[in-house]
């Protein structure tokens, strides 16, 4: 749980403003939000998204949520596959899982 309020105190501060002054804009007394903020407890998600946007922060941001990018051939197999008429999409998942197959079964037969 602390991860969340350290990160909702940085959020805070980063701000510039007081937990004092967080109550007066919120209604979040201020026990409950030191509470949060020393991971006593953490928000449900209706204070969580109140406080992220007197933040102007995203949830992604704030917990550090981003996925690593994709490989580059597998943007470009993506973008590739994207491109296809419905119809070679199917024949290309159809071939895709035949090597598939044979991969697995010639790992069988090692």
């Amino acid at each position: 749980m602390t991860e969340i309020g350290q990160a909702l105190r940085l959020a805070r501060e980063r701000r510039e403003l007081t937990q004092t002054q967080v109550m007066a804009l919120t209604g979040i007394n201020n026990k409950t939000l030191s509470g949060y903020e020393n991971g006593v407890s953490e928000p449900d998600l209706q204070t969580f998204a109140l406080l992220l946007r007197l933040y102007q922060v995203s949830a992604d941001q704030l917990l550090h949520l981003k996925a690593a990018p994709a490989p580059d051939d597998e943007v470009r197999l993506l973008a590739l596959y994207r491109a296809l008429p419905r119809e070679q999409r199917q024949e290309l998942l159809l071939l895709l899982d035949t090597l598939l197959a044979h991969r697995r079964k010639d790992k069988g037969s090692s």
